[in-house]
């Protein structure tokens, strides 16, 4: 693998402009202008955020990418994520769609993700499986662990297919074990092990969502024990543990 300074000069001179070009007919499409417009008028769901913890509508989700960085080209090919209604886990859905690349994907990608070839060209586009995704995740708080990653990537493929900017409520649920549990490392498999749910095969974006939502079951009782009401009150825990939120951070950044 090429340096990343070079793999930096290689994307802005040589494949950003390809992209691009790749990227020009969906544009012209109906789904396109539908999910513009979505994005448009898209609006928090205010109501939501002032409900009890335990009564609010959640949706984590996982990405798989082909790599960590989406500024240089990176993208998204698979979307996992698990409904749940508070803390009643009778009232579950799921949401697993394998997006289209733009660009080849590394051997080694396919590999630790256990998708073919034949499943990513066979995907849906990106603007076809986020619309679905955005349809699914609607009127529900979004969790992921950790949320600046899965965010930033997600509002980085945004920006590259010039579309509007996406910016719903979400939970880190990595930082709301860092609040509850400082002495555990916060990454997901020591977590999976100190509550110990049962392990599925990682970098599987259906897979590491369901055992994410296990996880947030039982961080979000730990967090309405600790005397979190509602979002609000829990964002305002979690705000001098999140490094984004801080004066000049550009880990939520787009560009």
């Amino acid at each position: 693998m090429l340096p990343i300074d070079l793999q930096i000069l290689k994307y802005l001179f040589f494949e950003k402009p390809i992209y691009s070009y790749k990227i020009r007919p969906y544009r012209r499409q109906n789904a396109y202008h539908k999910l513009y417009r979505e994005l448009e008028n898209y609006q928090s769901p205010g109501e939501l955020l002032h409900q009890p913890l335990d009564k609010a509508t959640y949706t984590i989700f996982d990405l798989e990418t082909t790599g960590f960085l989406p500024e240089i080209g990176h993208e998204i090919i698979s979307i996992g994520a698990i409904q749940i209604e508070g803390l009643q886990s009778c009232h579950i859905k799921k949401f697993h769609q394998i997006i289209r690349p733009i660009r080849p994907v590394r051997r080694h990608t396919l590999d630790l993700t256990g998708l073919t070839r034949t499943q990513l060209k066979n995907g849906a586009s990106f603007i076809e499986g986020f619309d679905r995704f955005l349809s699914f995740s609607n009127n529900s708080i979004l969790v992921a662990h950790p949320a600046k990653f899965d965010m930033r990537f997600l509002r980085a493929m945004l920006k590259r297919w010039q579309l509007p900017d996406f910016n719903p409520p979400v939970i880190d649920s990595q930082l709301v074990a860092q609040w509850l549990l400082p002495e555990i490392r916060h990454q997901l498999d020591p977590l999976l092990r100190y509550f110990d749910i049962e392990q599925m095969e990682r970098h599987h974006a259906l897979n590491d969502a369901i055992m994410t939502a296990e996880l947030f079951e039982q961080l979000l009782k730990g967090a309405i024990e600790s005397g979190a009401k509602d979002y609000y009150y829990l964002q305002k825990q979690l705000e001098s543990l999140d490094p984004s939120k801080k004066k000049g951070s550009l880990l939520f950044s787009s560009s």
